[in-house]
C-alpha cells in the first residue's frame, strides 16, 4: 500500500532521514522503532505530508506520489495521530480523531456519526 524508497530529508547540516526504504503492505501491522533521534518522527511526518523528502520517493498503492500538505495525506487515506496528551486534554478519543475534520449535522457536530466511523478502525 505504501511504499518508501530513497528517502534523504535534512535540516540545514542536520541530515535526519538518509536513504530510507520501507514498505508498509495491505493488512499488516507495521512498526517502526529506534532510538531517539533516529528520525522516525521525521519520516512519519513525510509521509504524513508535513515534511517533503529532500530525495527519494513515495509510492501509494504502487502509484508515485508527493505530499506537499497534510491535506493531500488524507485525501488519499493516510492520517497521522500524535503522540500527545496535552494537546486536546478536554476532548474525548473520539473528538481528538476527528479534529480538524468534524463531522456537522445542521450546524452541530455529528458525534454519532463519529463514533460510527471511529469503531470501524
Amino acid at each position: 500500500m505504501l511504499r518508501l524508497e530513497g528517502i534523504d530529508k535534512n535540516f540545514g547540516p542536520v541530515q535526519a532521514l538518509v536513504d530510507i526504504t520501507l514498505e508498509v503492505p495491505i493488512g499488516k501491522v507495521t512498526a517502526l522503532a529506534g532510538d531517539n533521534g533516529a528520525g522516525k518522527s521525521v519520516l512519519i511526518k513525510c509521509v504524513a505530508g508535513i515534511h517533503t523528502p529532500d530525495d527519494g520517493q513515495l509510492f501509494w498503492e504502487n502509484q508515485p506520489v508527493r505530499l506537499n500538505s497534510p491535506h493531500e495525506a488524507a485525501a488519499l487515506g493516510i492520517e497521522t495521530v500524535y503522540q500527545d496528551l496535552a494537546l486536546c486534554d478536554n476532548l474525548d478519543i473520539v473528538q481528538n480523531l476527528f479534529l480538524g475534520r468534524e463531522r456537522l449535522r445542521h450546524f452541530l457536530l455529528d458525534e454519532e456519526s463519529m463514533e460510527i466511523a471511529a469503531g470501524r478502525h
